[in-house]
């Protein structure tokens, strides 16, 4: 078993517990401690280093330390191990495989497919062919050798999708989809574990290398299930064995999408941890308690022999690290008070190791709670199971089942984060002994510990002015003052119970949160504290007011209701936000209006006014210009009156001119304008406020009279010069006889009956914007 255990996580190290040192050893009396105890009690003896993997000694003692602890009232399943089969990610990194990259076949049932799998024992991996028997929504189901039937396969694959598959991303995260396919591999088959009947197997694993392009990867999320001993010794399998273990797997996961991809951490998540939350993913799955990870604790000779919840054992008794890491997610849940949600807001920390755990210790139970001594609680709670305070389970009755584990020997080397557990001989007491590691500490319990929560007797009222909470409470208990989860200040009472926390002064209806913690970490009830308003609001800051606008905007204080008037009439009033900001809705207001806006707090208390005079942001009306002709040196039109109006060819101004007291302007520009040319009108007025319109000159110029070639009485046609593009008619007195549009050049060529000589004719041409040129008259010859 020794080699299948080196992959079941990477080693790890963090800061464990504990609080003062309490003297242990034997003589002499001189640095006794006075342990005040009927039965002695406890000491807790503790290798406070934040290396996991090093090593620090207790002081006199020895161990004879074995991999698994073995004992016939153990189930199987307390054997049960589901690895997170470890990947260098820095050196893969850059071989990520992308959604579309490499596109995911369409398999379909019956369909066969070979998986690279690891043999647990030699530490190789070969590929072995599986059969789909069943695809889902969120799954496919691959089986090895018919080792389980397809009603199983489909069985597993339901439960998958139906519920394994919400619950953890629900209360974990999303997985990576790598592969695009929306689903992951789950392959059944027996692992190579070296399992011979009994002792420790492998349930399931999972391995993050088969997200990368890489030798041996099987590029899709992929699961695998054990199938023996997992679903049974004999031919009949039971899946349902198999849920927990795939809720498990999954969290792993989940864990890897977001440290790894999320994040981009070049190192995942610190094996104790993660395993901690894929075993409480397990917990919310079922929804009960892991009883054969408590039955492995309480026959676990390791743990009793001191065994670290940081450094992860894998050559060692790795089962009693699961035991451990599952009873401190627990432990972790239940004293947060936050409910599952708790696992999820440590998985998104930043932090992937103890610090994620830590930040939520002092958001939730204490700013003062550190990881270690927070460590030092828990094992205080797996001896004394208390139903209150920090030593025990909060009465939960599914972790009565705990047994005490205490140690018989006499000194010991420990990890970092090991600990032992020695009941004190009252006749003898403890000393510390000298030739204790340098973090190396000890720690005093008892039966008889404090269980009882301090109160707050009473609390003096805050206001606005001033900078401390006083009250009393319980002697010695240390009270802290929050703002939401900001810490204000906290101190520590007194001998009469009287307490002062000096803190920052508050804006009034501010709700303050005070709370006691004794010695023994029992928390007090929090009790509210709205502050006092006794201050009038500042006077509001308000924004430039246009009479284009409907709201009144600005700054004021928070929560108070800012009022707009204009004259004695109120015109809107609105509630600031939780920045200050305020809009309040008014009609429109004609330009010189002056308005007055104060603010008027929750108290009633209420601010001097601020005048603001509404400005003209109107812009001028739209100047009007019927047209403008290429012949044109006048140009009027009509706009507000006193307006300043300049006419624009581009950025060249070509006149400027002023609007009538009844909104008309004439403006002169030297010359005219050729027709398709864009002219802008702009009109500004004393403000500044400016509108404009565009509109294109207009061909108003006629075109020249044609010029007629000689027309004879044996002519059927008439041909000449005009402007090119327009219309030669030719008319004898008013009947037409003739018309033709003149080409490129201006040649024209129009067909007519032959007239008689002497007969006269008239030429026009007609351009086509619709000027005419004066008439040309042609005899006949």
């Amino acid at each position: 078993m020794k080699k299948l255990n080196r992959f079941f996580c990477s080693t790890l190290s963090i800061i464990l517990l504990l609080i003062p040192s309490i003297a242990f050893g034997q003589e002499p009396p001189q640095n006794l401690l006075n342990l005040a105890s009927d039965d002695g009690g406890f000491v807790v003896i503790n290798n406070e280093s934040t290396n996991g993997s090093g090593m620090n000694y207790t002081g006199t003692f020895t161990i004879n330390n074995q991999n698994f602890t073995y004992h016939k009232k153990l189930n199987t399943k307390a054997y049960k191990m589901d690895v997170n089969k470890p990947i260098n990610i820095e050196k893969y990194k850059d071989l990520k495989i992308e959604k579309n990259f490499l596109p995911a076949p369409a398999y379909i049932v019956g369909d066969n497919k070979y998986f690279w799998v690891t043999n647990f024992v030699s530490n190789t991996d070969s590929q072995i062919s599986a059969k789909l028997l069943y695809s889902g929504t969120k799954s496919n189901i691959w089986v090895y050798n018919n080792q389980i039937t397809s009603l199983d396969a489909e069985k597993l694959g339901r439960e998958f999708d139906n519920k394994i598959n919400p619950v953890v991303t629900t209360n974990f995260g999303n997985s990576s989809d790598v592969d695009g396919n929306g689903k992951v591999n789950i392959l059944c088959y027996d692992i190579l574990d070296g399992f011979n009947g009994n002792g420790g197997y492998i349930g399931g694993y999972f391995w993050g290398g088969d997200l990368y392009s890489q030798y041996n990867s099987n590029k899709s999320e992929t699961f695998y299930i054990d199938t023996y001993p997992s679903m049974g010794m004999g031919t009949t399998k039971d899946v349902t064995a198999a849920y927990t273990t795939l809720a498990h797997e999954f969290q792993h996961m989940v864990n890897f999408n977001r440290t790894v991809f999320i994040e981009g951490s070049t190192n995942s998540m610190d094996t104790w941890l993660d395993e901690a939350l894929s075993m409480a993913a397990e917990h919310i799955y079922s929804g009960q308690v892991l009883s054969d990870r408590i039955d492995y604790y309480n026959y676990s000779e390791s743990i009793t022999n001191g065994h670290s919840l940081l450094y992860w054992d894998d050559y060692g008794d790795v089962l009693a690290n699961y035991s451990l890491s599952y009873l401190f997610s627990q432990y972790v849940k239940l004293q947060a008070n936050q409910g599952d949600k708790i696992f999820k807001e440590i998985l998104t920390n930043t932090h992937n190791d103890y610090q994620a755990v830590e930040a939520v210790l002092k958001k939730y139970i204490s700013p003062s709670m550190s990881f270690g001594s927070f460590m030092t609680s828990f094992r205080g709670a797996l001896l004394l199971k208390q139903t209150t305070g920090l030593y025990g389970f909060k009465g939960e009755s599914m972790f009565d089942g705990i047994k005490p584990k205490l140690y018989n020997g006499s000194g010991l080397q420990l990890h970092g984060g090991g600990a032992v557990i020695k009941q004190i001989d009252p006749q003898i007491g403890f000393m510390e002994p000298n030739d204790k590691g340098s973090s190396i500490t000890y720690n005093f319990l008892s039966d008889d510990l404090d269980s009882t929560p301090p109160a707050i007797f009473s609390i003096n009222p805050v206001s606005d002015k001033d900078i401390m909470v006083s009250g009393v409470t319980e002697r010695g208990a240390k009270v802290y003052v929050k703002r939401s989860t900001t810490l204000l200040g906290s101190a520590t009472a007194g001998d009469t119970g009287t307490f002062t926390v000096t803190i920052p002064k508050q804006i009034g209806g501010t709700i303050l949160l005070v709370y006691a913690e004794d010695a023994t970490g029992n928390r007090s009830n929090t009790t509210s504290l709205s502050v006092k308003d006794t201050v009038a609001p500042s006077i509001p800051t308000v924004n430039q007011v246009g009479d284009n606008q409907t709201s009144v905007t600005g700054k004021a204080e928070i929560g108070a209701n800012v009022i707009v008037k204009s004259g004695s009439t109120v015109i809107g009033q609105a509630t600031t936000y939780s920045t200050g900001s305020f809009s309040v809705k008014i009609p429109k207001q004609k330009a010189g209006t002056k308005l007055t806006v104060y603010a008027k707090d929750k108290a009633g208390y209420t601010s001097s006014g601020r005048t603001v005079t509404v400005i003209d942001k109107t812009p001028p009306a739209i100047p009007t210009v019927s047209f403008v002709g290429d012949n044109q040196t006048i140009i009027t039109g009509k706009t507000e009156p006193g307006a300043k109006v300049i006419i624009k060819k581009g950025t060249i101004v070509l006149g400027l001119g002023y609007a009538s007291s009844t909104g008309y302007f004439l403006i002169k520009i030297n010359t005219p304008q050729k027709a398709g040319t864009s002219l802008t009108f702009y009109a500004s007025d004393k403000v500044g406020n400016q509108s404009h319109t565009t509109l294109k000159v207009v061909d108003k110029t006629p075109p020249s009279p044609p010029v007629v070639n000689k027309v004879t009485y044996k002519s059927s046609t008439v041909t000449g010069k005009a402007e090119a593009g327009a219309t030669v008619y030719i008319y004898k007195g008013v009947t037409l006889i003739g018309k033709q549009v003149a080409n490129q050049y201006g040649n024209f060529n129009a067909a007519i009956i032959v007239q008689k000589a002497g007969s006269l004719l008239e030429v026009s041409v007609l351009d086509k914007a619709g000027n005419q040129s004066k008439l040309v008259s042609v005899k006949v010859y």
